[in-house]
């Protein structure tokens, strides 16, 4: 049976239900993250003592009528209990996603994987497509006499300069959502990025108030100065993984490398607190691009970032492929779904 969660008390009870969560999965998360015309929906599947749960937000096509659904940024991916023959009911749990994008006119379906959750290549293979769109590197947190020597010259080197120059600090409450967006914004203004990732001063307030996961801004302060050099926003969750969602340093103490300082800082911290990931994420657009060889820097660890395409609707599909056609874009030859490439 396949079961459509959209309140948060029913959502927060059936995530809880799993051993491997991510903060990416939450209700919350999904309320900071979907627009005014999305609804997120978490399909919750329950057979044989089997439970699967699928996090995904539904967004019309204009006003066409159609939808699809997609992912919230990060990684996300299906859920999964396993036991004794799990897998004998996965061809029911795909009939019922079909069942679910034909009485709801989806056209579509895409999401993220979470590297970190078990079975979900399981889940998916054979079911639509997985595309590899890159790597991420991430740090063995249950390995701790091992980090230093995975980092490279470069960053060990700041590291332990930087530790002459900065203190850090952490914090939750509004005064350092708005230092960290001010640093955050900078960095964001110089590779120019979409006005999407201007994330709003509600959405780190949602975040670090929630009491589901962890998430809190660590800053590295100037010790001479007391001027905030950079920051990070960090998400733990279940005392199991610890993502680097989102970070930003000053113009003016670019130089230095202070983000080192505050990667190096929860990285002792988490392996101290028992958690097992830190997860440091990809390069800009999953390259292997110079953000991508600086968190390299800091691990040997890495884990291919994938996700997950699937056609629900092949006629309606390529009708809106030549109503809306897609533009040319080498920077993303397989940019799915093709039409809203397009879509205004």
């Amino acid at each position: 049976m396949l079961e459509v969660i959209t309140h948060k008390n029913d959502w927060d009870r059936t995530v809880k239900h799993f051993g491997e969560i991510d903060f990416y999965h939450s209700f919350d998360y999904h309320k900071a993250n979907i627009k005014d015309d999305e609804t997120a929906v978490l399909l919750s599947y329950t057979s044989n003592g089997v439970s699967i749960a699928f996090p995904l937000v539904i967004r019309p096509i204009n006003d066409s009528g159609y939808f699809d659904v997609t992912s919230v940024y990060g990684y996300v991916g299906p859920l999964v209990t396993k036991m004794d023959g799990w897998m004998d009911t996965l061809s029911e749990w795909h009939q019922q996603l079909v069942l679910f994008f034909e009485k709801n006119r989806i056209v579509s379906a895409f999401s993220s994987m979470n590297p970190f959750i078990s079975e979900q290549n399981s889940l998916l293979a054979g079911f639509g497509d997985i595309e590899n769109l890159g790597r991420i590197v991430y740090l063995d947190l249950e390995k701790p006499d091992d980090h230093l020597k995975e980092y490279s010259k470069t960053t060990l080197r700041y590291v332990k300069r930087n530790q002459q120059l900065f203190d850090i600090q952490e914090g939750k409450t509004k005064r350092d959502a708005k230092k960290f967006i001010e640093i955050y914004y900078q960095s964001m203004d110089r590779i120019h990025a979409e006005p999407n990732y201007y994330f709003k001063l509600p959405y780190f307030m949602d975040l670090v108030q929630n009491e589901n996961f962890d998430a809190r801004f660590v800053f590295a302060v100037s010790k001479d100065s007391k001027e905030v050099a950079s920051g990070a926003f960090i998400v733990a969750t279940q005392n199991r993984i610890i993502q680097y969602h989102l970070s930003g340093t000053s113009d003016k103490y670019r130089h230095l490398s202070p983000i080192r300082t505050v990667i190096d800082h929860v990285r002792r911290q988490g392996a101290s607190n028992g958690h097992h990931y830190f997860n440091l994420g990809g390069g800009v657009g999953s390259k292997n691009d110079s953000l991508y060889e600086f968190k390299a820097s800091f691990s040997q660890n890495s884990a291919p970032f994938q996700v997950w395409k699937f056609i629900a609707d092949r006629e309606a599909y390529d009708r809106f492929c030549k109503r809306y056609s897609p533009e040319p874009n080498p920077g993303k030859p397989n940019y799915f779904p093709k039409y809203r490439s397009n879509l205004k």
